[in-house]
């Protein structure tokens, strides 16, 4: 079955009251931004003027959080350290809404990966961690914790990242007790072997993890994977296997068909997280009773806007919803809304969006518009450009204007790629718009100054960008008319 179309409002009526529950290693990822523009003198290193920085739940933690962005109620299970980043593990999903029902241990840290960033580009990960297998008391207690309130999820997720939570004990017993209350047990595999995971709905291992879980020499093609799934099915009892392939897709086996879905074409930016995000979206259309093909159909979207996306990113329902039933015509779901503004700021703020304003009329495109944007959206991760109504052009420019409708100009900016969302204003100025959207950088055209911008008390930033020299919409409007030079 193709999920040709998604529509948010029956998803969530399909998932309302559904609970997922992630059993795994907790992780908190850190990323510290900056440029890089000299070599160190002390040793043939760069050196990295930091920018900003950001911290985000990882691991089992980013499966949760996903499920959140889903609408699906979520609880964690696992270990963290009675340390610092523990305290701020509790307080981000406190944040998020998801329920830990894990252990606070005083002999293990919390795990923690930081990675530095310079121009795009990852120079360093540091690992805070202790890999080593929980105690026996420690998992017995995640074990005894857990069986009470297990029949209140509808799927679990076991999110093996090898830190030490998920041990073959853990995970046996698990699968076990999920499969007594018939609910479907869904694993991201780091062991290669595949024998702890026996009885579990379904194993998401990448190519690489497929392969030496396989034990053969297998080709990343769907011919040579198969057969080897086939074979990994009937040893350990699983039900199925979806082997992720990188820019190959996915191939989803089962006893007797198997089906490759292919990958969903992005420029990658970062691929850290992609897996938590394919796993968490499949939970979620399970719960939501979503076939799984349809199920994993949904997460080759998904997967494709995390890997758009720097660092750690949580997708939600609203994002990967938009991008199946825009895919061919994405550009207008940029339109957005003034009663729908407030929840994609929110949503871009809860994953450390940096938001950038500018506004304008972009009657008619020309390059100059084309370097402003480019340039303000340099100045963040989100761009938000206002556009002017057509009445609000006409008692500002004339009543021979605008040239080109309000819609026309608005859905040209958001075919741009530098344009995140365009929303339409009919007062003169923009002040009531950017007091909603309270960006952080607020960006006008250098022929303004500063104290003239309206709205600036509501951005944390006002920056102002040169013009590109004899480019304007007038000027182009005076050529057609045989008024003006060729420029």
């Amino acid at each position: 079955m193709s999920l040709s179309f998604l529509r948010t409002e029956d998803f969530l009526k399909k998932a309302a009251d559904k609970k997922c529950l992630v059993v795994g290693d907790i992780i908190i990822d850190r990323y510290i931004y900056g440029f890089v523009n000299r070599i160190s003198p002390e040793a043939p290193i760069p050196i990295l003027n930091v920018q900003k920085g950001r911290q985000t739940l990882g691991g089992a933690a980013n499966v949760a959080g996903n499920l959140i962005g889903f609408g699906l109620g979520c609880a964690l299970s696992g270990v963290i350290g009675a340390d610092e980043n523990g305290r701020l593990v509790k307080e981000l999903l406190s944040e998020k809404g998801i329920e830990f029902t894990g252990l606070e241990l005083t002999d293990r840290p919390t795990t923690a990966k930081t990675r530095v960033v310079g121009m795009n580009q990852q120079l360093v990960r540091i690992d805070e961690e202790e890999i080593r297998d929980i105690e026996k008391e420690t998992e017995e207690e995640l074990i005894r914790g857990l069986t009470p309130v297990l029949g209140s999820f509808s799927v679990v997720v076991i999110s093996d990242y090898g830190k030490g939570v998920c041990t073959r004990e853990l995970c046996s017993r698990l699968i076990a007790l999920c499969n007594e209350r018939n609910i479907r047990v869904i694993v991201d595999p780091k062991k290669k072997d595949f024998s702890c995971y026996m009885g579990a709905f379904l194993v998401t291992p990448n190519f690489r993890e497929f392969k030496e879980a396989s034990g053969e020499e297998v080709e990343n093609t769907e011919e040579d994977i198969v057969p080897a799934a086939g074979l990994l099915l009937d040893r350990y009892r699983l039900e199925q296997l979806l082997i992720t392939r990188s820019q190959y897709g996915m191939t989803l086996v089962q006893k007797d068909r198997a089906e490759t879905f292919r990958a969903i074409e992005q420029e990658v930016y970062d691929v850290s997280g992609a897996g938590d995000t394919v796993i968490a979206t499949i939970a979620a259309f399970l719960s939501a009773d979503y076939e799984l093909s349809e199920a994993v159909e949904a997460s080759s979207y998904a997967a494709g806007l995390s890997v758009s996306k720097p660092g750690t990113y949580m997708v939600t329902l609203q994002e990967v919803a938009r991008y199946i039933n825009h895919l061919g015509v994405w550009y207008k779901d940029k339109l957005v809304e003034l009663e729908k503004l407030e929840a994609l700021l929110d949503s871009w703020k809860s994953n450390d969006e940096r938001i950038v304003f500018t506004n304008g009329c972009f009657d008619i495109l020309h390059i100059g518009h084309i370097d402003y944007l480019n340039q303000a959206r340099a100045l963040g991760s989100k761009l938000i450009v206002g556009v002017n109504t057509d009445a609000s052009v006409k008692r500002l420019k004339g009543k021979e204007r605008p040239i080109n409708s309000e819609q026309d100009r608005a859905l040209s900016l958001a075919a741009l790629q530098c344009v995140d969302a365009v929303i339409l204003f009919g007062e003169d100025t923009p002040e009531e718009l950017i007091r909603r959207v309270r960006p952080d950088v607020l960006v006008k055209g250098g022929d303004y100054r500063i104290e003239e911008i309206a709205g600036r008390q509501y951005a944390k930033e006002v920056i102002t960008i040169p013009l590109t020299e004899g480019r304007s919409t007038t000027g182009l409007i005076e050529r057609i008319r045989g008024n003006g030079k060729n420029t």
